[in-house]
């Protein structure tokens, strides 16, 4: 099953106008800043940092919500994980 990645896509293409200049700058291949991009293939720990420093993403909210989407969205809900 593939994950929903528009808001990571819409980051990448906001900071660098296609996947493929994105690749070069977190030193990845085209196929797989692709395959991450689309959701197809998820990052290990490093790769998420690599990618967030890429992104100049410094807030704990935005990280969740470009790379654990389904996550995220249940800490938004009333109560969180109190519920």
């Amino acid at each position: 099953m593939e994950r929903d990645t528009k808001a990571f896509r819409g980051k990448i293409v906001e900071k660098y106008d296609t996947v493929a200049n994105f690749a070069k700058a977190v030193g990845w291949s085209p196929r797989k800043a692709s395959y991450v991009s689309r959701g197809v293939q998820l990052l290990n720990a490093s790769e998420m940092e690599e990618a967030a420093k890429a992104l100049e993403v410094n807030d704990a909210a935005e990280f969740m919500r470009l790379f654990f989407p389904e996550q995220s969205i249940r800490w938004t809900v009333k109560g969180g994980a109190e519920q």
